[in-house]
């Protein structure tokens, strides 16, 4: 029979074993690096989730890259696998960070105001209402929020939510009536894609609206047109005439008194203000459609800033053959699965960041967006990135120009080049 200290020296002997088997076990950065070069090992079953994240808390950036590296060079299946274990240990991370910072604003919990952006568009019995978390409908937002509450009632449309962006606590309020009765009932909501609401308001009567407000006047200037719904619609309103205000008809009456010339005068500048109106409405529409666009594309390193991500689903209608008119992009072409120059694209990144906020001032309908190619790995083989990070720009063009400063060059050299001023 063993000697119980014997059974205790084994029992130590094969925790140590098991132990040093595992890649949480590791007690530094070069043990981990040391672990991940081993030519036997089996990253399925020796990495787990709470080993990455411990890398990731540890600070061990090298050792999460050289995993990265080792899971692309097993198999799609196993680098999958791995990039989402790193995303996940990140944003775990970056959220015990930011907690921390929210921790320094004595005022942090006290929610700001916000007004919400919607876009709206109906049907003969329905009206369809698109709200986003932000102030305007091409700006960032909040991507998740709180205590939702809806209320519909025979006149009106009430709501509000708390959901936070850049650190600030917002609180997100609608309430307005409608231009005509509902039914409360038969309305719903429900939450779409990620910082949106989608409302679904059943008309009290059939009926062609002329606008979603009760008054002109009240309508905010961040209401726009949903144009994927109203274009799906486009055939069912047109058998109905748009139903007229109060307020149009008494001002069709007094035109009608008026002396000829008055209202020759006045029918002048009416054609005027709708000329002027008619392209406001397309500059929006076609920055809502750009925005339709660009909300199809799955979320990287760029969430929540105001570069533009961009993919290979939405590429061709937004950047080479762009939605608004006047577009020009700049582009940066990275990787976030440990592809290209990782130190370059680390010193980039909060300099894009930085270009999108001011390039738009600097370059008419200038933007700034980037392309994940670790993800749409075609798009970028076929705009020729092959060694990333690359910048590129584009005014209306398939392939756009590559820029050739390094990635280096200060911000006003990029959006001086971006703006297409160095071909004067």
């Amino acid at each position: 029979m063993a000697h119980p200290l014997e059974l205790l020296l084994l029992g130590l002997f094969l925790r140590a074993l098991a132990t040093k088997a595992s890649l949480g076990a590791v007690d530094s950065e070069e043990a981990a690096l040391e672990f991940l070069a081993k030519a036997d090992l089996d990253i399925t079953s020796a990495v787990v989730g709470e080993d990455v994240e411990q890398l990731v808390h540890r600070g061990w950036h090298d050792a999460v890259q050289a995993l990265v590296a080792r899971s692309q060079k097993t198999s799609d299946e196993v680098a999958q696998k791995v990039a989402a274990l790193v995303r996940h240990a990140v944003y775990a991370e970056r959220k015990a960070l930011d907690d921390l910072v929210r921790a320094l604003d004595r005022n942090y919990g006290k929610a700001v105001e916000v007004n919400p952006a919607m876009q709206w568009a109906q049907n003969s019995t329905h009206v369809f209402i698109a709200v986003k978390f932000a102030q305007r409908w091409n700006a960032p937002g909040a991507l998740e929020v709180e205590n939702t509450t809806v209320d519909f009632t025979g006149c009106c449309f009430n709501f509000t939510a708390f959901g936070e962006h850049s650190f600030i606590r917002r609180r997100y309020h609608l309430s307005f009536e409608f231009f005509r009765k509902i039914t409360p009932s038969a309305s719903s909501w429900f939450l779409a894609s990620a910082g949106r609401v989608t409302v679904v308001i059943a008309k009290a009567s059939v009926a062609n609206w002329p606008r979603l407000f009760s008054s002109a006047e009240a309508q905010p200037k961040n209401l726009g047109t949903w144009l994927d719904m109203k274009a799906k619609w486009q055939s069912d309103l047109e058998k109905l005439p748009v139903e007229k205000s109060e307020s149009k008809k008494s001002e069709s009456k007094k035109a009608a008194s008026a002396p000829a010339a008055k209202e020759k005068k006045a029918g002048s500048k009416n054609k005027k203000a709708k000329r002027k109106e008619s392209e406001e409405e397309a500059d929006e529409d076609e920055v809502d459609r750009e925005v339709e666009l660009l909300s199809d594309c799955p979320t990287s390193a760029y969430v929540g800033t105001s570069v533009a991500e961009l993919c290979d689903k939405t590429f061709r209608g937004v950047v080479e053959n762009p939605a608004v008119k006047s577009r020009r992009w700049l582009v940066e072409m990275y990787s976030s699965t440990g592809t290209g120059d990782l130190e370059a694209m680390k010193k980039l990144m909060p300099m894009m960041k930085r270009l999108a906020d001011v390039f738009p001032s600097m370059a008419p309908g200038g933007r700034v967006g980037a392309v994940d190619c670790g993800v749409d790995k075609e798009l970028c083989k076929r705009l020729g990135a092959t060694k990333l990070p690359q910048i590129r720009r584009f005014s209306g063009s398939a392939s756009g120009s590559e820029w050739h400063g390094g990635t280096d060059a200060s911000m006003e050299a990029l959006a001086t080049w971006g703006s297409g001023k160095d071909e004067l």
